[in-house]
């Protein structure tokens, strides 16, 4: 079972557009059987799929502190055929002090994700939170794999690279740590500054850099505030068409199905 997160410490850079999207493409052209584990407060996964979240129980929350509690109690399906998420909600905020004490506080998500019987799900795709916490911690102990989506600006460049860090510094630490399987450059627009980000992207990145760039598109952002995914919504979009194409890489890139 893959366990693929996406992940960058800074905010705005598609992170929950390409989780979901990939996950939906899976469930829908692969006819995999896929969970989206949201990790971030602002449960933007599962309002994507149309789930409302405020003040929502059990959550990923309840899973990480109580390990009797069956990771099933807190799983909710979506609208689309093979496709489950396991929401978050803000009360995901009081976790770090909820297991300060604890000697595991890193490894919370790790064990319950290790616990899942292997025929349960295909793939496992987690959204990170867009910071440095205990939670994004959690994501990069328990992900098999890292996906980094990086929009073509100064920060999110900066916010790739601590990830960066973070990765190198858990090989020191555990002596291993999540396979890199795909870079991704996101939002694009014509401006000398992205064509610069874009081309130290490629020096940087040379095997792990998407084939394809995810630009800007009005559908997406439609297609989430109507609960769906944009290949629901529109799915003959350059959108769903960029999309389709780096869930495609995704898959294709990371470790054996």
């Amino acid at each position: 079972m893959r366990r693929i997160a996406f992940v960058n410490e800074k905010g705005g850079t598609c992170k929950t557009t390409l989780c979901v999207s990939t996950a939906a493409w899976l469930a829908r052209e692969r006819g995999k059987r896929v969970l989206v584990a949201d990790l971030d407060t602002q449960g933007h996964a599962g309002k994507a799929l149309g789930l409302d979240v405020r003040g929502l129980h059990p959550t990923v929350r309840e899973v990480l502190l109580d390990p009797a509690l069956p990771l099933r109690a807190a799983v909710r399906a979506t609208a689309v055929p093979g496709l489950e998420v396991l929401l978050a909600n803000k009360d995901l905020a009081t976790f770090p002090l909820d297991v300060a004490t604890s000697e595991d506080r890193a490894d919370r998500l790790r064990n319950r994700l290790e616990a899942i019987p292997v025929d349960a799900w295909d793939a496992i795709l987690i959204d990170a939170p867009p910071s440095v916490s205990l939670v994004t911690e959690n994501v990069l102990r328990a992900a098999t794999e890292l996906v980094i989506p990086v929009a073509l600006t100064y920060l999110a460049l900066d916010g790739c690279a601590e990830i960066l860090d973070s990765l190198e510094r858990l090989r020191r630490e555990l002596g291993r740590a999540p396979q890199l399987t795909l870079v991704v450059p996101t939002l694009y627009r014509k401006t000398q500054l992205a064509d610069e980000i874009l081309a130290k992207l490629r020096d940087r990145f040379p095997r792990q850099l998407a084939r394809t760039v995810l630009g800007f598109s009005v559908k997406v952002d439609e297609a989430q505030s109507h609960g769906q995914t944009v290949f629901e919504y529109a799915p003959r979009s350059s959108g769903a068409a960029a999309l389709s194409a780096l869930a495609d890489e995704i898959w294709g890139r990371g470790l054996p199905s």
